[in-house]
């Protein structure tokens, strides 16, 4: 129901890699399966709603499921929205009206639906310049909001923002990127975008020929994919660059990588770039290193500070690749990025680098985010695509996008196979070598919070509690069970019921939400009976999230809530709101101890 391209914008960049010189195929890098890992492609399934960035699902504090996507096109009357999808997951989401035609009632020129003031007084947007008369650019900045984060503190929602500013640069036929953040205090009516937090090292300015002499220029930094690290407490956003030819055309594509704590909710001084080893570039103006897939001849998994792009080289893109003054474009480019609960591992799918439609979608993986080593994995064989924009989906929940299981979704818009315009396939990796379980799934454990607490199943019905020590009963005791794709059940010792949340209403992924033990249900265990054992990346400890909901449990001695699920954090809300309600991060950081086989002894 709303535009699916537009003319020469972000769209286009996939056409250009075709188009473009010096591109290296990533099978280059490493054969696909080197490491023991199979791939295998269900049948595509349509998406209905495809636009000009990756959807974002997200969760709201009641519970509520939505989705986000955004476009920006170009001409005087072409739409400029920031569309928003709920429902009870993501196939029954649908065109949120309420929130997609919201209006600002203190400025009704800012509007959901129509991002055209948003846009141009933004941080950005007050910093751009017209471009010159005759162009097909109406406005002097687009806007997209791209990944949303909600704030277990306020229940506010945070997102990213990519820009797209100062059209025609060097009279050429495109832009510059960069990107801020934005937030919204009444649940995704209005937005207020703030400050710049992910920008070029290089000059953003129309026609700047002392910071660029020759005949390149720098596109600088956009297209993001944020992903929310539970197990790190970090926002880790994967972006890309661009360096044009000022003749005409982006020849070569960039991929970078920033991240900042979660508890700094993305403020602007809170990030740092990934540049030669180290996060050692603030976020706004730092340099930024080209990562690329880990092997013989890229073993740091990213391009030397010494054969980055320099703007004072001179020679078209294509000559200076040839020379090796600059890197062909990475085979990661903007990448969309999980945690794989089954392979223990962060899997990633970057844009194909051949967008004829011809080429596999490459899957790459890594153990820590702390040090951007990526491997390629696999590929999808035949099912071939140029996937511009894609995201991932936990198919159980439906609704979760950070922790995926054995079999996933994966989703594309645009450039999909057999160039369908939406789609996603399930796909199913393993290993030759599977990750080892997190926990000993013969034994029985006590979970024990940072706060002394520790988990147990009330007498006399479902209620789940926690208490101040252990008396060595069995109802203290809990045997974790896989489920075959990553999850697990934690069945009580004493009752043999299962720890879950209500998976059959909103409320049961409402933050707050008691959990209780019941039964299983049908052939199986709920999706609300399943949790993601998420170590810490600093070992020791782990998180249980639920696979319904998204939200770890917490143990405290808080009265209401000995027991409840809530977002997860890394930090201890001190801000007085009733929403995040003095909530630690100790309640929800666990201890596994083992107490005996599965029998008690």
């Amino acid at each position: 129901m709303r535009p699916l391209s537009r003319a020469g914008g972000a769209l286009a960049a996939a056409v250009a890699l075709v188009l473009g010189g010096g591109t290296a195929s990533p099978a280059q890098a490493a054969p696909p399966g080197d490491a023991g890992y199979t791939v295998s492609v269900g049948t595509p399934v349509p998406f209905p709603h495809p636009t000009d960035t990756p959807a974002t699902p997200y969760t709201d504090r009641d519970g509520t499921f939505h989705y986000q996507q955004s476009a920006a096109l170009y001409g005087a009357d072409d739409p400029r929205v920031w569309d928003f999808y709920t429902g009870k997951d993501f196939d029954t989401a649908t065109f949120d009206r309420t929130l997609s035609e919201a209006v600002n009632p203190a400025n009704p020129a800012d509007r959901n639906d129509d991002t055209t003031w948003r846009c141009d007084n933004s941080p950005t947007g007050r910093e751009a310049t017209y471009a010159p008369s005759g162009s097909g650019y109406a406005q002097k900045n687009y806007c997209d909001l791209s990944g949303v984060w909600v704030d277990p503190d306020t229940g506010d929602w945070y997102g990213l923002v990519h820009n797209e500013f100062t059209p025609r640069p060097f009279g050429d036929g495109l832009h510059y990127d960069a990107i801020d953040y934005a937030v919204s205090t009444d649940r995704g009516r209005t937005w207020t975008v703030r400050d710049h937090v992910l920008t070029s090292p290089y000059s953003t300015k129309r026609g700047d020929t002392t910071a660029f002499p020759q005949q390149t220029y720098s596109y600088g930094d956009g297209d993001q994919r944020l992903f929310t690290d539970i197990a790190s407490g970090y926002f880790y956003v994967y972006y890309g660059s661009r360096i044009v030819d000022k003749s005409g055309g982006w020849k070569a594509f960039y991929e970078h990588v920033a991240r900042a704590p979660i508890a700094a909710k993305m403020a602007p001084g809170s990030w740092r770039k990934w540049y030669d080893g180290a996060w050692s570039q603030p976020g706004t103006g730092g340099r930024e290193s080209n990562i690329v897939p880990v092997d013989a001849a890229h073993p740091t998994g990213y391009t030397p500070a010494s054969a980055e792009y320099d703007p004072a080289a001179t020679g078209t893109s294509a000559e200076q690749i040839a020379a090796g003054k600059m890197p062909p474009t990475s085979p990661l480019f903007v990448m969309n990025i999980a945690y794989d609960a089954h392979l223990g591992r962060y899997i990633g799918t970057p844009q194909a680098v051949d967008q004829s439609g011809g080429s596999p979608q490459y899957l790459y993986a890594t153990d820590d985010l702390a040090t951007q080593k990526w491997e390629l994995i696999g590929d999808t064989g035949d099912y071939t695509t140029a996937s511009w924009y894609r995201w991932f989906l936990d198919g159980a929940s439906r609704t979760g996008s950070a922790v995926v299981g054995r079999t996933f979704r994966a989703y594309c818009s645009f450039g999909c196979s057999h160039d369908a315009s939406g789609e996603y396939v399930d796909l199913t990796v393993d290993s030759a070598a599977p990750a080892v379980p997190p926990v000993d799934t013969g034994r029985r454990y006590r979970v024990a919070a940072g706060t002394g607490r520790i988990l147990a199943q009330a007498s006399g019905g479902s209620a789940v509690t926690s208490v101040a020590r252990s008396t060595g009963s069995a109802r203290a005791s809990w045997l974790f069970t896989p489920t075959g794709d990553g999850a697990f059940t934690l069945t009580n010792a004493a009752t043999g019921r299962l720890l879950g949340v209500d998976s059959a209403r909103t409320a049961g992924r409402a933050w707050g939400a008691r959990p209780t033990a019941t039964a299983a249900r049908g052939r199986g265990p709920a999706v609300g009976q399943q949790w993601f054992v998420l170590p810490s990346a600093s070992g020791g400890t782990a998180r249980l999230v639920n696979r319904y909901s998204g939200l770890a449990l917490a143990l405290s001695a808080a009265s209401g809530r000995l027991a409840e699920t809530t977002p997860a954090r890394t930090w201890t809300d001190t801000g007085g709101n009733a929403v995040g309600g003095g909530r630690t991060a100790a309640e929800q950081t666990l201890t596994l101890t083992p107490t005996g086989d599965s029998t008690g002894n």
